[in-house]
């Protein structure tokens, strides 16, 4: 298993550097390490942006940094490469549980009204014309319809008064 990669190096700062020395530094560095502005052949200089970018990703998130130096301390003084493969399983599902949600934009509010307007008035157009057409407004479905059939038969033989089809006594 391989050690976690040093980000800091990568992005040629220390650790103490702040959210704007961090973007000064990608911005230095993406110029010359980027696929179209670099003499490096384009499958290498590819994978160094990629890496890059994703170096600039954690150490901008300030939860993700925070999580990335404390495992950076733990591989520095144990040297196990198994727990820093668990910190680094843990750094990937740990970023997609901190997304925020956007408010929605005016649009997309204007096309919910939109949208609730017209369910609201397609119910009273179709109330109106039930209505118009002499219809109920609430039917039970035929299948819902329950017939109770009252057998009339004459007092059994026993003393027991007759019963229902479904065995309950009639009246």
């Amino acid at each position: 298993m391989t050690a976690l990669p040093n980000y800091y190096e990568q992005l040629e700062v220390s650790r103490s550097a702040d959210n704007e020395t961090l973007r000064r530094a990608f911005c230095r560095l993406s110029k010359t390490l980027h696929p179209d502005t670099t003499s490096l052949p384009p499958e290498t200089a590819s994978e160094k942006f990629q890496a890059l970018k994703k170096a600039y990703e954690f150490l901008s998130d300030p939860a993700l940094r925070k999580s990335y130096d404390e495992s950076l301390d733990l591989e520095i003084s144990i040297k196990s490469s198994s727990s820093s493969k668990l910190m680094e399983t843990r750094f990937k599902g740990q970023r997609k549980k901190e997304e925020v949600r956007r408010p929605l934009s005016g649009g997309e509010l204007f096309s919910l009204l939109l949208l609730g307007l017209v369910l609201c008035i397609s119910l009273l157009v179709a109330g109106g014309i039930s209505l118009v057409q002499g219809r109920e407004l609430q039917v039970r479905p035929s299948w819902l319809i329950v017939d109770w059939i009252v057998v009339k038969a004459s007092p059994q033989q026993d003393g027991r008064s007759p019963t229902s089809f479904f065995g309950y006594p009639t009246e």
